[in-house]
């Protein structure tokens, strides 16, 4: 089936949907948010497994129906876009300040609603992470389904978490039907993939998928590489009429990735003596920077259904992670305004750990109202062993920006000993939590609690120029979170909405001033909001309005002196996302944000105060046409507008906002063959991506043209 048709019969789907839902409970599945529809009869439905639930309230309430913002974005638009990372995925997402450090693919790194995250969450579980060194396991986009994007706080179901919100990549399942597509792409930077994706009915109970792809090619900054192979097996097995069992494995082997390498804001927001840099500048040596990382995660994922109104849930993955990598950092430029003075260094960390979230749900009747309650306890464990070695400046070769040579350095002879750390960090939580979601006629409520016990001991051994010394550094932490949210239905489609939800993070070190040791820091937004669908689904609407404070921030001196914990962020803003089906074959998407985030409350340095977060982008605004000439053609074409955002903390400049066009074309030549092309920043525009400081900034992704031929059988 080509893209019109699926587009097109996946919005009649939704449009049914609701009265489906009424019949198929307590079965969960999912549709496409995006679709279109007309009157032809519906010839593919995708189902979910029994186990699958979605982000926002772990049931299987669709986005449209949540009082939250809460959006989807599927399988076919991740590929039309050919996106290979979460970063690249949320470029269109209202809200969201996505490729800060664009060239860097280590991390997924974004800020939502104006908080900065590093954490992205698999299948509905974080893939783990210990926050505050560079192992952060990633999932390649082609291993994944869709990408659901909660925003808010979202502690309430997923215990610790940033206050802005969360991203879910949803893993591809087994299915039962056989499909099999065998995938080539190649494109700019030298790239070559090769990719599989096969599934099938291996018996009459079980069902197995496996995924697999090799991805090859330069990076941008000079002398980068990229690489990356995955292989990622399932199986579901029904091991009787109300119970499911799914195993998973994914292995992924990154050889070749691009660290954090950054550049001063003179040569990249201002010109220096010899101009500006070009987009594919470069801070490191190709003697010594490196990233190598491999992560195997085991899963398992129980369903049993004790009765039509009661349902067991266990979600369970093992982690295990390496990564090795050889970066630098700099002190500034040297009189000259062109020689980057720079330090050396390397880190080697493993993590070793496990998270188990057991969920049990039940439908109860009072009344006129239908319940559905969840209870769930979630637990995890990881364990981190890091050692991290650095030059702090001593024998490092400086490189000369105007002229530069990346081959300096002598690793064999780099004193990376001269400062030495070890670190063996221990990380537990405990959340128990409790929802109900009532149904009421036309209105919807959600309200739920969660308690969460959260536990870390770092231990860490140092040594500088020879000195010895250790520290260890405990946090023993507990918080309640909650959310309550209503939403209303009325008969034209529009559904007025208002939510209350909380967050924290775990925070580690000792007052200053009390001498006690640090609480968590906390947040919680009030979010008012609109949504409409109309009843031939051509036109969806949702536009929100929310003001999150985030409190108990740890602040300090600027001679880091001091530190206490009673600073104060809050950011304020709007959101917009509309979909609209202009014509049978002519549709677009429009989405604008607009952020008003600023530091409230800084008293060991009040200068801070009503200044913007780095990061943040003030406005953000897109748009997205897709056309279809003929049923097996797609021509689309985006434009997306990212604000101004801060130089350093004390807003002493602006990094210059940009604006970019991003194209894709899809062609059906049979039932078994399609191409597609796509390519973002087509006009190569340069631009910065951000800046943290003035003596760290990074560079916007140049243009990237890619096409890609797939095979299905």
């Amino acid at each position: 089936m080509n893209g019109y048709q699926s587009r097109q019969q996946s919005r009649l789907w939704m449009a049914m949907l609701p009265a489906i839902y009424q019949i198929a409970v307590p079965t969960s599945a999912h549709a496409q948010e995006d679709g279109r529809g007309d009157d032809s009869n519906i010839e593919v439905i995708e189902v979910h497994g029994a186990a699958y639930r979605t982000t926002g309230t772990k049931s299987s309430l669709r986005p449209l129906e949540a009082p939250m913002s809460f959006e989807v974005y599927d399988r076919e638009l991740l590929d039309r876009r050919q996106v290979d990372t979460v970063n690249e995925a949320l470029r269109y997402v209202p809200g969201v300040t996505a490729e800060n450090r664009s060239s860097v693919n280590i991390f997924d790194q974004y800020t939502v609603r104006g908080f900065e995250t590093y954490r992205n969450f698999y299948d509905g579980l974080p893939l783990q992470y210990n926050g505050l060194w560079n192992l952060a396991p990633q999932v390649d986009a082609y291993a994944t389904e869709s990408i659901e994007i909660l925003k808010g706080p979202t502690s309430v179901l997923y215990g610790a978490a940033p206050p802005g919100g969360m991203v879910n990549q949803v893993a591809k399942k087994p299915q039962s039907d056989a499909m099999t597509e065998v995938r080539g792409r190649a494109g700019s930077n030298s790239l070559y993939e090769v990719a599989l994706d096969s599934t099938g009915a291996l018996s009459d109970s079980v069902n197995g998928r496996v995924i697999a792809l090799y991805r090859d090619r330069d990076g941008q900054q000079q002398t980068t590489k990229e690489e990356r192979r995955f292989i990622a097996p399932s199986i579901t097995w029904e091991l009787g009429s109300q119970t499911n069992l799914e195993l998973s494995a994914y292995y992924q082997d990154d050889p070749s990735m691009v660290p954090s390498t950054p550049l001063t804001s003179v040569g990249t927001v201002y010109s220096a003596p010899y101009g500006k840099l070009d987009s594919d500048a470069y801070a490191g040596d190709a003697n010594w920077n490196q990233f190598d990382r491999q992560v195997l995660m085991l899963g398992s994922k129980l369903n049993h259904q004790f009765s039509d109104s009661v349902e067991f849930l266990q979600n369970f993955r093992y982690t295990d992670g390496d990564a090795y990598q050889r970066n630098m950092y700099n002190y500034g430029l040297a009189a000259d305004q062109q020689t980057l003075i720079r330090s050396a260094y390397f880190t080697d960390e493993a993590i070793d750990g496990y998270v188990i979230d057991n969920q049990i749900s039940w439908l109860v009747s009072v009344g006129q109202s239908e319940h559905k309650l969840l209870f769930g306890v979630e637990y995890s464990s990881l364990d981190s062993k890091v050692t991290y070695g650095d030059t702090l400046g001593q024998a490092t070769p400086g490189l000369d920006l105007a002229s530069p040579n990346y081959r300096l350095i002598d690793a064999a002879s780099l004193p990376v000993d001269f400062y030495q750390q070890k670190n063996d960090i221990e990380q537990t939580q405990l959340g128990i939590y409790l929802q109900d979601e009532i149904r009421f006629e036309s209105l919807t409520i959600v309200a739920g609690a969660r308690w969460d016990k959260y536990e870390s001991t770092d231990t860490a051994q140092n040594n500088y120029a020879g000195t010895e010394y250790g520290s260890v550094t405990e946090i023993d932490q507990d918080e309640l979170s909650a959310r309550v949210a209503a939403i209303y239905t009325f008969n034209n489609g529009v559904a007025p909405y208002v939510s209350y939800s909380e967050s924290f993070e775990p925070v580690s070190g000792v007052d200053s001033n009390t001498g006690n040791a640090f609480e968590p820091t906390t947040a919680s937004q009030w979010e008012v909001g609109l949504k409409y669908q109309s009843n031939s689904a051509a036109t969806t609407l949702t536009l929100a309005a929310f003001d999150i404070t985030k409190k108990n921030v740890v602040v300090n001196t600027p001679d880091f002196g001091k530190y206490t914990q009673n600073g104060e962020v809050q950011s304020r803003g709007i959101e917009l996302a509309w979909d609209q089906q202009v014509l049978e074959n002519l549709d677009f998407t429009f989405n604008y944000s607009y952020l008003d985030a600023e530091v409230t409350d800084n008293p060991l340095n009040t200068a801070l105060e009503g200044k913007t977060p780095i990061w943040v982008a003030d406005q953000t605004a897109s748009a997205w046409l897709d056309y279809y000439p003929m049923p097996e053609v797609q021509l689309s074409t985006g434009v997306r507008y990212v604000g101004e955002t801060q130089l350093d903390a004390m807003n002493t400049d602006r990094v210059p906002s940009y604006t970019l066009w991003d194209m894709a074309a899809s062609y059906d030549i049979s039932e078994q063959w399609t191409v597609n092309v796509s390519a973002s920043n087509l006009f190569d525009k340069r631009y910065v991506g951000a800046c943290f400081d003035s003596n760290n900034c990074w560079m916007g992704a140049e243009r990237n043209v890619e096409a890609s031929i797939s095979y299905h059988f």
